[in-house]
């Protein structure tokens, strides 16, 4: 607790001490509930990035944390932000809230792409979406795009009204699907295991994860309903980046898992494999899910 604390205290000096428009500083910033795991995943990425921009004088690379999604729209308005990944949803708050623009994607898990998974247990009588009114339902954060964004986007193209809880032993009104966030996939899968929420959804990749490779977990729990494919993650640039810096960063992440000294900085990286172009049909399937996402925020934010 004391490490945490102190390295919260060091980022937040770090950011007041450098102005927001150092010319020779690019930052990459993360919205974070846990800023010493994710500054020790990202340096190594903006590192070997800086690297290669000397000739276009950038010397040094810095990390910011952003608490919350607001936060960070404010830090790329001001452009004390150059540089974030996130997962789609997210990254279309993020794009049109602050003129954001989209770089790449990124593979990781051998995936540019993955979709949602609900799940219950087998004995909970849930066999559809259809079930859920009157049940409580875990997503993981406010800000994930499998866990959360995707799946309430399906409830209420299912005209089902969502309620949040304060606790996952709360239980909603007959007519709503109530819900509570659990901070991380592992715990959904033990909160549906313990009967502490009905249901719960996350990514395949951590259905494969967490349950499909657990025996004891595979058979408790059985998905009963699957969403359509979208962007795993993106990385954008904040508006208004130098068209010089933002093509650097483009051709050096496009050409990383080509590089030896980039390996280290990738798996670190979420554990990302390689960036690729933005094609059109992964535009497409972000666009598709824009009206979506803003319908979110609009009707159950």
């Amino acid at each position: 607790m004391r490490s945490r604390l102190c390295l919260a205290v060091w980022l937040l000096a770090l950011t007041l001490a450098t102005p927001a428009s150092a010319h020779d500083t690019l930052v990459i910033g993360r919205i974070s509930d846990d800023p010493k795991a994710h500054y020790e995943s990202m340096r190594p990425m903006v590192n070997y990035v800086v690297a290669h921009m000397g000739d276009l004088g950038i010397v040094h690379g810095r990390v910011l944390m952003a608490r919350d999604a607001q936060q960070m729209v404010s830090y790329l308005r001001q452009g004390k932000v150059d540089w974030i990944s996130e997962t789609a949803g997210a990254a279309i708050g993020l794009q049109d809230r602050s003129g954001a623009e989209f770089l790449v994607r990124a593979r990781r898990g051998g995936l540019y792409d993955y979709h949602s998974v609900f799940f219950a247990r087998r004995d909970s009588g849930i066999d559809s979406i259809d079930d859920l009114p009157g049940r409580a339902l875990g997503f993981e954060h406010p800000m994930s795009t499998s866990a959360y964004l995707v799946p309430a986007i399906i409830l209420l193209d299912a005209n089902l009204s969502l309620a949040i809880q304060s606790s996952p032993l709360e239980r909603p009104p007959p007519n709503f699907v109530g819900y509570t966030f659990a901070r991380s996939e592992s715990n959904l899968v033990t909160w549906v295991q313990k009967g502490l929420v009905d249901a719960a959804v996350f990514s395949n990749q951590d259905w494969s994860d967490l349950v499909a490779d657990d025996h004891r977990a595979s058979e408790q729990l059985v998905r009963f309903h699957t969403s359509e494919e979208f962007p795993r993650a993106l990385e954008l640039v904040r508006p208004g980046l130098a068209v010089p810096i933002k093509e650097r960063l483009r051709a050096l992440l496009l050409d990383a898992h080509n590089q030896a000294d980039a390996s280290a900085a990738l798996r670190a990286y979420q554990r990302t494999e390689r960036f690729d172009a933005i094609d059109a049909a992964t535009l497409a399937r972000v666009n598709a899910l824009r009206k979506g996402v803003r319908r979110v925020r609009s009707e159950i934010e």
